[in-house]
Parts: structure tokens; C-alpha cells; sequence
């Protein structure tokens, strides 16, 4: 999958002093239409960055300065010791393998992490936690992507909560599986009104995670563009 190349309004607003822009990998599967992982691309590269995109075996992040890993299928329960229940869905291993690999080489090497709904789920499981295999009623695929369907509780003091100027948030919901027990280094952000885990993020910072869909809400809420901005900007630190 090429990289997408951001235009040039976007790169004469963010450039850092050498002209170049973070890159951020974007963990893709050609098993999934294209257009879904532009809708992340875009995201980054509004918040200043360019968008990289990493498909299945890529085999290190040495070209990248964030990783962003999205939603998508199910992550296999076999990578936290349960067999699967009747009712998971697709599961991708090469995807799965690539990913967990690719995060704990960002982990070594200190480059900063975001994410999203699967990826949430993802780093959950490369660092010890395990998943709720389904969440009844959080598939509200129906009202569209930017639908609002609850309240998220936010810690003011995390990655999220400074994105969000320490308010609780409303959230789009569109997954079926969650985090079950929190894995050793990381810590909750944000709690949906239900209990449903909608944050993680590890103490120095570098990996924040949602539950929740970020991308589609960037031109609508705030909070959600501005944690696109703060992972850009701990990427541009990185450099």
C-alpha cells in the first residue's frame, strides 16, 4: 500500500526545523478495503504528520517515528490463553503477529504509540492483559461511524483527559470486544457509563489507547482532533 502524500498547506503548518514531517506508521491488512485506513492517514497528517502505512510482515519501525495501530478484526483469544467463544469474529494472525511484534519494537525502542479500538485491544494483549471476547450492544454500525452513543468518565491527568481539558467525553461506539483485565504497565484513563474500559495509557506516556473511534470525529469534537495533535507531537519530539 503507497504512502499517502500530505499537501502542502498542511506541511508549511507543521514543519519542524529540518522540513520534515514525523512519520507515523499505520498497521494495514490487504484483507480490508484501502479507503479504511486512509480515514486514519488523514487524521495524522491534519494533525501535521505523514502517514506511513504497514502492511502485514513489515519487519521493523526504523523508517517511523509513531506507530498508530487501528481498528479492524478480532484479536485471536488464543494470545491470551482462552480458546474463542461462538460469537468472535474474523481474526487475521499474520495481522496479529505483525502488530504485537511491531508495538514491542516500539516499545524498545521508545517511540511513542496510539491506539484505536482494535489497537487498544491489541496492546492490552501484547503486554499481559486479556479481552472480554464479545460486549453486548456496542455495534451501532447503523447510525453511522460519527454516531455519539455514550459518556466517557477521563482521568484530567492522562494523555486523553489533557486532549479533552480534563472533561468527560462522548464517545462513537463501534466494536464488539473490549479489554477484560488491565496487563501489568498500563493504567485505565477513561471508563465508559457503562464499565466498559475506553482508555489505557502507560505511565511515561508514550502509549495512549481509546475504545472508541477518534478518527471520524476529528472535524466534529476537539478532544479528538488534539489527541491526534499530542501523539504528532511526541513523534516530532522523538526526532
Amino acid at each position: 500500500m503507497p504512502r499517502s502524500k500530505p499537501n502542502s498547506p498542511q506541511r508549511d503548518r507543521h514543519d519542524t526545523n529540518n522540513g520534515a514531517r514525523p512519520k507515523i506508521g499505520i498497521t494495514t491488512s490487504p484483507r480490508r478495503e484501502a479507503d479504511y485506513y486512509l480515514t486514519y492517514g488523514r487524521a495524522v497528517e491534519a494533525a501535521g504528520a505523514e502517514a506511513v502505512y504497514l502492511p502485514p510482515g513489515t519487519g521493523s519501525l526504523a523508517e517511523v517515528d509513531g506507530l498508530l495501530l487501528p481498528g479492524g478484526w478480532d484479536v485471536d483469544p488464543a494470545l491470551y490463553g482462552e480458546e474463542a467463544d461462538a460469537k468472535v469474529g474474523d481474526i487475521d494472525p499474520e495481522l496479529d503477529e505483525t502488530e504485537i511484534r511491531l508495538f514491542k519494537d516500539a516499545r524498545g525502542r521508545e517511540i511513542p504509540v496510539l491506539g484505536i479500538c482494535r489497537g487498544q485491544q491489541v496492546i492490552n494483549v501484547a503486554m499481559g492483559g486479556s479481552l472480554i471476547q464479545h460486549l453486548e450492544g456496542h455495534e451501532v454500525r447503523a447510525y453511522g461511524r460519527k454516531h455519539l452513543a455514550h459518556t466517557a468518565a477521563v482521568d484530567p491527568e492522562s494523555e486523553l483527559g489533557q486532549a479533552a481539558e480534563g472533561k468527560d467525553i462522548q464517545v462513537n461506539s463501534l466494536h464488539h470486544q473490549a479489554v477484560r483485565s488491565v496487563a501489568p504497565g498500563l493504567r485505565q484513563t477513561a471508563t465508559g457509563d457503562d464499565g466498559t474500559i475506553e482508555g489505557l495509557e502507560t505511565d511515561d506516556g508514550l502509549v495512549v489507547a481509546v475504545q472508541c473511534h477518534p478518527e471520524e470525529l476529528t472535524g466534529d469534537l476537539p478532544w479528538a482532533s488534539k489527541l491526534f495533535e499530542r501523539f504528532v507531537a511526541r513523534a516530532r519530539a522523538r526526532r
